[in-house]
């Protein structure tokens, strides 16, 4: 594998994980709910797919679980639990009325228990489950023996989600009354919209994208997952939505830059021999330009008005 063919499927994979993320944390936020949880999230469902990959394996063998068809059953499953997982988010936030950034990491803790109490159960003494799922891609092999990934499911779902969210959100009257929750809730409740509903249609729609994250995570770095948590790139998926302004659009740009960046400092330290010695320090630069650009843009953000904010429908 040479240094072009590495970038370009670290930056795809990246890519896919970051913009799903961010656009999860996105959905939640704009119905006004932080969701500092996403991080946690994501655990669940990595962790999903990785238990669900265990026990096909343990029913149709290794040979019959390594289809790559089992994806498209076992990603949606898995999804549809961080999905009802982020649930808990929404009861703490919109029905108890808890502090939205404590409510989150204490999703995000939960998830962490909850992933080492699985592996333990599932990992054979090792928090090792069986991971025989491939992944569903077109590739090709050149006369050097080199895979070219050309084309994969979590690109194409990945695309699909990003253009679907744009169209949902501004393009629909769903959408419409959807992002009015997060600006006034008191002025949508007036115009008959119950905002309770949207809220938790959008905690969950946060938690299934999330989960998905998660999933195309766990596909590639199962072995991570013996930490209880995903790298913390649910965290880094939060940066990038507030450097994208809660804009679909600009989020999809700034994760493409800041994938290509990560991708670069990670294996030009590894092909590139005069880099070698420096590799620690190229690491380290797509995290500090995102600390740098979130910084530099912080005054001029603009968050959904009412996001964070409790509603209580008698202050209308």
């Amino acid at each position: 594998m040479n240094l072009f063919n590495a970038i370009y499927s670290s930056m795809i994979l990246y890519f896919c994980i970051f913009v799903l993320a961010s656009i999860g944390g996105m959905f939640s936020e704009k119905v006004g709910i932080v969701n500092v949880g996403i991080n946690g999230i994501m655990v669940i469902g990595a962790t999903s797919y990785i238990i669900f990959q265990d026990i096909i394996t343990r029913i149709f063998g290794v040979a019959g679980a390594s289809s790559m068809l089992w994806q498209l059953i076992v990603l949606p499953i898995s999804a549809g639990i961080a999905g009802c997982y982020a649930l808990l988010h929404g009861l703490a936030t919109i029905k108890l009325k808890s502090e939205h950034t404590i409510s989150g990491f204490a999703i995000n803790l939960l998830a962490t228990g909850i992933c080492f109490i699985l592996l333990g159960i599932f990992g054979h003494g090792s928090k090792a489950p069986y991971t025989n799922i491939n992944e569903l891609k077109y590739s090709v092999i050149d006369s050097a023996g080199r895979s070219w990934e050309i084309i994969s499911f979590k690109l194409v779902l990945t695309i699909a989600i990003i253009v679907g969210s744009f169209i949902v959100l501004n393009k629909t009257i769903w959408g419409l009354r959807f992002r009015s929750i997060g600006e006034n809730p008191q002025a949508a409740d007036v115009a008959g919209i119950n905002v309770n509903k949207y809220k938790w249609q959008g905690i969950f729609i946060s938690g299934v994208i999330a989960g998905v994250a998660g999933v195309i995570f766990a596909q590639e770095f199962s072995s991570d997952l013996k930490t209880g948590d995903v790298r913390g790139f649910g965290y880094l998926a939060l940066a990038i939505m507030i450097m994208g302004q809660w804009n679909i659009g600009l989020i999809t740009v700034i994760t493409f830059i800041f994938a290509l960046l990560y991708s670069f400092s990670y294996y030009s330290g590894t092909f590139i021999y005069e880099l070698k010695h420096y590799r620690d320090i190229l690491n380290l630069v797509p995290y500090l330009v995102t600390i740098i650009v979130v910084m530099a843009t912080a005054k001029k953000s603009h968050a959904p008005a009412a996001v964070g904010i409790n509603y209580d429908k008698t202050l209308r």
